[in-house]
């Protein structure tokens, strides 16, 4: 297998670029969030940033692999809650390129034991709210949701603004949430903003790794 590189949320930063040119040679995983900047970034560099990324799947569909994250459900999704930062300037031309091309993006993405997704994934949600098979793989199960799952994979945890008691599911999972990653996987996520690559270890044979550390050229690579 070839070795992995996971790029956090790109909230139309340029810098995977560079990211990209360096490794030809790995599978490059997008953690999701291409749009929807912290900084100061032109709306037109933000979908030209975007389309970039997308041409990119295209011409390396083998070995590009471009996850969904909540600032990219909200433009096309009518069950997904706004996020921070949403702009209804672009709102149009986003949503029609994220349709066009739906095909090219996926939920989750998993290398035998290692499972990535947006925001991550806590064991007791995987189990009791999302009511996942422990025994299936993992990313074909969130790829594939039953329209009850798709609304758990779609919560916000009390943490980011849901209710008392809830766990956020793979879009809105906040770090503080995220105590017992799911048993026996490691993953790697972006959502959470760190700076730089974090790693979080269980007691079940689990870890989780935080990898929203682009805006500081910080990448997760693995061999």
């Amino acid at each position: 297998m070839k070795p992995i590189v996971a790029i956090g949320d790109v909230h139309g930063l340029e810098k995977w670029r560079s990211i990209v040119d360096e490794h030809e040679d790995c599978t490059i995983v997008f953690l999701g969030d291409y749009l929807d900047p912290y900084e100061y970034i032109t709306r037109r560099q933000q979908l030209d940033n975007l389309r970039d990324i997308i041409e990119l799947k295209k011409r390396r569909m083998d070995d590009v692999v471009l996850l969904l994250g909540n600032h990219d459900l909200h433009y096309f999704c009518d069950r997904a809650l706004p996020g921070s930062r949403y702009d209804f300037q672009i709102e149009r031309f986003a949503e029609a390129m994220f349709n066009a091309n739906i095909e090219l993006f996926q939920y989750a993405y998993q290398q035998g034991n290692r499972i990535f997704t947006h925001a991550g994934i806590q064991h007791s949600w995987f189990v009791d709210d999302f009511k996942g098979d422990l025994t299936q793989p993992i990313a074909h199960q969130l790829n594939n949701p039953e329209s009850i799952q798709f609304n758990a994979m779609l919560r916000l945890g009390h943490a980011r603004g849901g209710r008392i008691g809830k766990i956020g599911g793979i879009f809105w999972a906040d770090i503080s949430e995220l105590t017992d990653p799911l048993h026996g996987y490691t993953q790697i996520v972006g959502h959470n903003r760190v700076d730089d690559i974090t790693e979080r270890c269980g007691y079940n044979d689990n870890k989780i790794i935080f990898c929203d550390c682009l805006r500081n050229g910080k990448y997760y690579y693995e061999e």
